[in-house]
């Protein structure tokens, strides 16, 4: 019952647009090695042949109508469409011009990879975000900044996000986790230091695992809506021979594709461009900055 009343706010439901429309919102906290997960998505992705009408995917890791639906970016192309100023992330007709841009209903299935991660960019940075990083949160607590509106819509909303697509397009969540030390070490001099980054860090890991708590299930499909990638099971660091890397990577594969509804689950080469820090993390942040 609850489920259902829930489901009121996605009334009407294009199912064939779900069907036909895809978002891979590849989701983690800055430094969870976003940029080296998506070549690996995108590869499986394209082993993907759609048993409806035996064609391949289509697949885009550079969904440039998502992004400016998003996160605001490229206003010359949404004036484009007609809008006079960025509609906010949840406007009924930009989210459908949205949609038709980067779902056309031309008899393919389109899987749209985002990947922007919790924060993004910098405070002065020239992409057209709503809502940039902000100079205060260098002052806050973990706490401090997830409560705060401007840290709950950047890069985005995902409460918005969610609930305003949701009736048009199938959206998965996958959730990248790394080693906290690793994380931070990824970006040990932004915001002025590992201290002050890590509490920046900590605070979009809050407002990460506050959203993910309250949407575990679709309210459509009733599918699950994320899943955990632990980056340490996928570390070849992390086993004594070739063989258990192999297999390790391969149930990682397979669950994503069962996770997704894709209906392969094997990929030869989607570990080719992975490549792994060797650096250790208390070197690289300092044995001060370590507890």
């Amino acid at each position: 019952l609850q489920q259902q009343q829930q489901q009121q706010h996605f009334i009407p439901i294009d199912r064939e647009s779900r069907t036909n429309c895809q978002i891979v919102y590849i989701v983690g906290v800055e430094g969870a090695t976003h940029h080296g997960f998506i070549p690996i998505l995108e590869n499986l992705a394209s082993h993907q042949i759609d048993p409806r009408t035996d064609t391949p995917y289509h697949v885009d890791s550079d969904p440039r109508a998502i992004k400016a639906g998003l996160f605001g970016w490229f206003g010359a192309k949404i004036k484009k469409w007609g809008f006079d100023k960025t509609p906010d992330v949840d406007d009924p007709d930009f989210v459908r011009r949205v949609v038709s841009e980067s779902c056309p209903d031309d008899g393919r299935k389109h899987v749209l990879i985002e990947w922007a991660s919790f924060p993004s960019g910098q405070e002065d940075d020239k992409r057209s975000y709503r809502v940039h990083r902000q100079h205060g949160w260098l002052d806050m607590t973990p706490e401090e900044i997830a409560n705060t509106d401007e840290a709950l819509s950047h890069p985005t909303s995902m409460n918005a996000f969610y609930q305003a697509y949701s009736p048009y397009v199938d959206i998965k969540f996958v959730v990248l986790h790394r080693p906290f030390l690793e994380t931070i070490a990824s970006h040990r001099d932004w915001d002025g230091g590992p201290s002050v980054h890590s509490n920046i860090i900590r605070g979009f890991m809050l407002v990460l695992r506050r959203f993910l708590d309250a949407h575990v299930f679709d309210l459509v499909s009733g599918s699950r809506l994320w899943m955990l990638v632990c980056v340490q099971n996928i570390m070849a660091k992390n086993y004594d021979t070739p063989e258990e890397v192999t297999t390790a990577r391969s149930n990682v594969m397979a669950n994503l594709a069962d996770f997704l509804g894709w209906p392969t689950r094997e990929c030869e080469h989607c570990w080719d461009d992975w490549r792994e820090s060797k650096k250790d993390p208390r070197t690289v942040l300092g044995e001060e900055n370590v507890g």
